[in-house]
């Protein structure tokens, strides 16, 4: 079989056995099946056991995967290392294609784990019989659907022993070498981003067989995914992975950021005792990353953050900025003062305004503070003029936002949004939401304000795909990145 038909057989079986499933609600075993059946997995599912009887979810138990009459495209081991081999075995004379091997002690336990990592090798006759993903893994999340969708049924395939009910399909692909970003963190992430929307979540732990290389290769040809995050310990193939990540060059609609782990000699030492990798030259890391024209986030906060942003982008079509010219909106001189900073440390900057633009800005504006006639906006001098007037500055803000959308030098839009329950009309994001919404430009939003009412408003702009962030440089930081891509897919 080629990458694409194994990958594709590991991400879309039509039949998976589960190699240790259990009636024990602790076990991972039972909870790999309580993912397959309550997220509607629409393949086969076959609980082995040995030592258990009767069945689970409706499901009979089998003593071995010899027992099953059917084709069996796929097994997922949550058992014991030292039993792994003569069950593999098992899997090989039935016939089984792919083997998920989710428990550890291999290459990160030393020489027990070694001589267990060159038995399977033997057994599998060095992956020709059946292709491996694991050990020390998580498993495989496809999402076909959202979990609390009226028009679509929720859906896709979850392999990970931690148990998904919440969550929102997108077109993220993710590829790890930690178990934590199919389990504990992707669950957090998804709650903390509701509009977070993953396609793919792989776990791919050592890399014993398969490994980053043919994920991102098929990722990079599959039209649902526009954005793919990794985390990786060290490189399996860095030629491979230089020259695959080159091809977003050529992609307009595909976007690669990566967190290397053990990027110091600390950090070597927990990925040896992690995933079992060998330490890496730190130059030699560099120049891959260099190389291969990846976006590099420094840790999973920027990972996720990143992904979300870009992910909105492609959903929405969005203009990429290539300049990094930008305009900012905001009610307090002094977050202007600090976004001005920051702004400059990132190298984007605030374009002049033209004679047309500048004098409708002065209309609105009172005579005692005129607006600045470069591209930074404070509002709050315009929204009292409107007040001592009794017109609501919402109306006018609306007005802004058309005049800077319409000009040309700059390439998106940050805000700041004060969110209060008392001031709803005054800020009436509904209505700036509307206006902005079918703008071709990135508009981004730092929200602060009464938490809840901040909460409310962050949810409405997720769901018009409209990234909102928790901190002034987190805003800007993400502006700056999508430059970044654009510079790199230019590179000649």
């Amino acid at each position: 079989m080629s990458n694409k038909e194994i990958i594709d057989l590991f991400l879309n079986p039509k039949s998976v056995a589960i190699i240790g499933a259990s009636k024990n609600l602790t076990k991972g075993g039972h909870r790999i099946v309580d993912n397959l059946v309550t997220n509607n997995f629409k393949g086969k599912i076959y609980p082995i056991n040995p030592n258990s009887e009767g069945d689970l979810f409706g499901l009979e138990f089998k003593k071995s995967v010899l027992d099953i009459e059917e084709e069996v495209d796929l097994a997922v081991f949550y058992v014991p290392n030292l039993k792994i081999p003569s069950i593999l075995e098992e899997c090989i004379q039935k016939g089984i294609k792919g083997a998920i091997i989710e428990a550890s002690g291999f290459e990160e336990v030393g020489e027990k784990g070694l001589e267990l990592r060159d038995q399977i090798l033997k057994i599998t006759d060095n992956f020709s019989k059946i292709r491996i993903l694991g050990p020390n893994c998580m498993g495989l999340t496809r999402i076909d659907g959202d979990s609390d969708s009226k028009d679509i049924k929720k859906g896709g395939f979850f392999t990970s022993f931690a148990v998904f009910h919440k969550y929102k399909s997108g077109n993220i692909a993710i590829i790890s070498q930690s178990g934590m970003l199919n389990g504990g963190y992707l669950m957090y992430m998804m709650e903390k981003y509701p509009d977070l929307g993953i396609r793919y979540s792989c776990s791919i732990g050592n890399k014993m067989d398969l490994s980053e290389i043919e994920f991102l290769e098929y990722f990079l040809e599959d039209p649902s995914v526009n954005v793919i995050a990794i985390y990786l310990e060290s490189f399996k193939d860095p030629r491979k992975f230089i020259e695959l990540c080159r091809k977003t060059r050529e992609k307009p609609n595909k976007a690669i950021i990566l967190v290397k782990g053990g990027l110091t000699p600390q950090g070597q030492k927990a990925t040896l005792s992690h995933t079992g990798a060998l330490a890496e030259n730190s130059q030699l890391i560099n120049a891959i990353i260099i190389q291969s024209g990846v976006i590099q986030a420094k840790n999973f906060h920027e990972l996720f953050q990143f992904a979300r942003t870009f992910s909105m982008m492609y959903t929405e079509n969005k203009i990429m900025p290539k300049q990094g010219n930008i305009s900012l909106i905001t009610g307090s001189g002094g977050a202007g003062t600090i976004v001005a900073d920051i702004t400059a440390e990132y190298g984007l900057k605030f374009p002049i305004f033209g004679d047309k633009i500048y004098y409708k800005l002065v209309e609105i504006f009172p005579e005692w503070m005129p607006p600045n006639r470069f591209a930074l906006v404070d509002f709050w001098p315009a929204m009292e003029k409107a007040m001592m007037n009794n017109i609501n500055p919402g109306v006018l803000m609306i007005s802004v936002y058309e005049l800077l959308l319409n000009d040309e030098k700059i390439e998106g839009i940050l805000n700041m949004m004060f969110c209060s329950k008392q001031f709803r009309s005054f800020t009436n994001y509904k209505q700036v939401v509307e206006s902005i919404n079918n703008a071709s430009k990135p508009i981004f939003f730092w929200l602060i304000g009464e938490v809840k009412e901040v909460q409310r408003v962050s949810r409405y702009m997720a769901d018009h795909n409209i990234p909102t962030f928790p901190s002034l440089e987190d805003m800007i930081k993400n502006f700056w990145i999508l430059v970044q891509d654009s510079k790199n897919k230019n590179y000649n």
